[in-house]
């Protein structure tokens, strides 16, 4: 666990590895199409142009946010607001910008490895016998 000082208050955010799977879920479900519009939002916009997103992207990529953050904050010092989607919509934009930017540096250790283990002492099916 890591207590932040944010806006005059302090969040609890838990390490990337202790979210309950239910929560991890929703967002591992959403990563893929998170990147793809970061992806684009990216290579579609030159220097010289004004930032463009669809308003489904843009309301999309704020839901993700809000899934991340919800995630990782086991608690908070508003103790009028429950730590739900929700509540964090309630904070002050100043602590609800701060969990978030905290989120977004965490994403990648959030998400599940995918890839395959080259360790031979893996359990296979054929070896639950």
């Amino acid at each position: 666990m890591q207590r932040v000082s944010v806006n005059g208050g302090w969040v609890d955010f838990r390490e990337p590895e202790d979210v309950p799977e239910r929560l991890r879920r929703r967002v591992t479900t959403m990563a893929g199409k998170a990147a793809n519009i970061a992806g684009r939002l990216n290579t579609e916009n030159t220097e010289e142009e004004t930032l463009s997103i669809e308003e489904d992207d843009l309301k999309f990529l704020l839901e993700f946010n809000d899934a991340v953050a919800i995630c990782l904050v086991m608690g908070w010092s508003w103790s009028e607001v429950q730590v739900t989607t929700d509540g964090l919509l309630d904070l002050p934009a100043s602590a609800y910008d701060s969990i978030v930017r905290h989120g977004q540096s965490q994403v990648s250790r959030l998400l599940p490895n995918f890839g395959v283990d080259p360790d031979p002492k893996v359990i296979t099916d054929n070896s639950l016998g």
